[in-house]
């Protein structure tokens, strides 16, 4: 089984605002780290963390960059650019998504659900995908 992993896992991680949260994603990118599942995530992914970090939570650039370069190194994870875009176009239109995730369900081996996406974003059960919530992922 290959985890697509969501910006709020990563943001959980580096935020802290929910101590389980915090926890279980904790010890999820420890699996990845540790090579106990095999993990992927995209660059839109990390664009929407630099956003959120920047917009959001009003980190500085100098600690943005830290918490990306964090991400870019974590041993075990791959960045991929594998999207649909027309797909996307149409996920986005006929579903009550944003696009960011019709873009991540558009990625073809999660439309062939060889792919799972970990997230707590409950807006990927409106699309035909697997999804779990990181304390359900098993090595």
């Amino acid at each position: 089984m290959v985890y697509f992993i969501d910006s709020n896992i990563f943001l959980r991680t580096l935020i802290k605002d929910n101590i389980q949260q915090h926890q279980a994603c904790i010890k999820l990118l420890r699996l990845i780290k540790d090579n106990k599942i095999k993990a992927i995530t995209g660059t839109i992914v990390i664009a929407e963390i630099v956003w959120t970090l920047n917009s959001y939570y009003k980190l500085d650039k100098e600690d943005i960059t830290t918490a990306v370069q964090s991400i870019i190194n974590l041993r075990g994870l791959t960045i991929i650019d594998n999207y649909d875009h027309f797909l996307t176009l149409n996920l986005y239109k006929s579903h009550s998504v944003k696009y960011i995730d019709a873009l991540i369900a558009s990625i073809p081996a999660v439309q062939t659900q060889k792919i799972t996406i970990v997230t707590y974003d409950n807006d990927f059960n409106k699309l035909v995908v697997k999804r779990l919530k990181p304390d359900q992922v098993q090595s």
